[in-house]
């Protein structure tokens, strides 16, 4: 039985080292859309996720008392995502007892070439 799945294996090896080349030459090319099949860049755009961190720490503090804290947000990108507003909420535990943090978020982001820029305030 060990030399059935030693031979199986070696033939399952052999055919994937065989086949790569075949398979490789599909990703040399670079596929363009063409022109009338691609869609207008979109006037607003919307992003917004959440995520839980282990523990919420800010410039060395913990503000979630060394606890998983849940983090949500929300951003609007304009003109193709030049421009965006949004606002963030971070889950905190502190001596003061506050819910959570609510921060406000805008800015822009220029692209010059290959280098591009987010300047925004919090």
């Amino acid at each position: 039985m060990r030399r059935l799945y030693t031979s199986l294996l070696a033939f399952g090896t052999l055919a994937g080292v065989a086949l790569s080349p075949a398979i490789a030459t599909d990703l040399s090319v670079p596929k363009a859309m063409p022109v009338e099949a691609k869609a207008a860049d979109p006037v607003i755009g919307f992003s917004f996720g959440s995520r839980y961190q282990t523990d919420y720490n800010f410039r060395g503090v913990s503000q979630s008392n060394l606890q998983g804290s849940y983090q949500t947000f929300f951003e609007a990108q304009f003109l193709n995502n030049f421009a965006y507003a949004g606002f963030a909420t971070y889950q905190t535990r502190l001596p003061t007892r506050p819910d959570m943090e609510f921060d406000l978020i805008a800015g822009i982001r220029p692209t010059f070439g290959k280098f591009a820029f987010d300047l925004g305030v919090l």
